[in-house]
């Protein structure tokens, strides 16, 4: 023990072992400057070592620590939440466009899902929430060996997660060669690459707090940028 505050002008009525091992000759007691000279009078409180005015200035608690903002990863049909505050557990809310009630004679399906999440751990603050999205790309259909004409080719379709940091758009899982656009709401197209080792990132520089484009080979995905 440093410091003990004590607001109170007429001095508390305490047991004289109320500090017991605590050390207070080498602590310091803030109390009103009024009644400065009644506690260094009055035992327990006159034991420490230092007494002074705190001017009816009550301290701020000091700030907690924050965690640190997560990551997403996909693989195998399951996403994955890590941060490297240890023992944090991690908050998310999922948001998929295809699950509701339609009155069309079509839906079409979009296989998008809008991902959220932050860390949060008791004594720390919670972190700041990480926005993702995860899609599926589709390839070419397998036909190969099959002859009904009735028969329903498989379409395969690969994930792709999609998250912004800062100004940074990474998208992971595109397959190489794979050419991703970035464009503004205005068509305008702000960056391009082509994916080579499954990770791709693009620069979205002047577009915070609004909405980009990414379009992944034929895949068009709208991604909310964070203000």
């Amino acid at each position: 023990m440093t410091d003990v505050y004590c607001y109170a002008e007429k001095v508390p009525s305490t047991n004289s072992d109320a500090f017991a091992d605590s050390y207070t000759e080498y602590a310091t007691l803030h109390v009103p400057a009024a009644s400065i000279e009644q506690y260094k009078a009055t035992a327990p409180w006159s034991n420490f070592g230092t007494i002074v005015a705190t001017d009816g200035i009550t301290p701020e608690p000091p700030t907690p620590e924050k965690c640190a903002t997560p990551t997403i990863s996909y693989s195998k049909g399951e996403l994955t939440f890590s941060c490297e505050t240890e023992g944090a557990e991690f908050i998310s809310e999922i948001k998929d466009a295809d699950i509701k009630k339609h009155y069309t004679a079509s839906v079409s399906l979009t296989a998008t899902y809008n991902i959220s999440v932050y860390a949060t751990k008791t004594n720390y603050e919670n972190s700041d929430t990480i926005q993702a999205t995860l899609c599926w790309i589709e390839q070419q259909p397998q036909t190969e060996g099959i002859t009904d004409e009735d028969a329903i080719a498989e379409v395969q379709a690969v994930p792709v997660l999609i998250q912004t940091q800062g100004n940074t758009i990474t998208v992971e899982g595109a397959e190489a060669g794979t050419e991703i656009i970035l464009y503004g709401t205005n068509g305008v197209q702000l960056d391009s690459v082509i994916a080579t080792t499954g990770v791709a990132s693009l620069n979205a520089s002047g577009l915070s707090g609004s909405v980009a484009i990414v379009k992944i080979g034929n895949k068009t995905v709208k991604v909310l940028m964070k203000q």
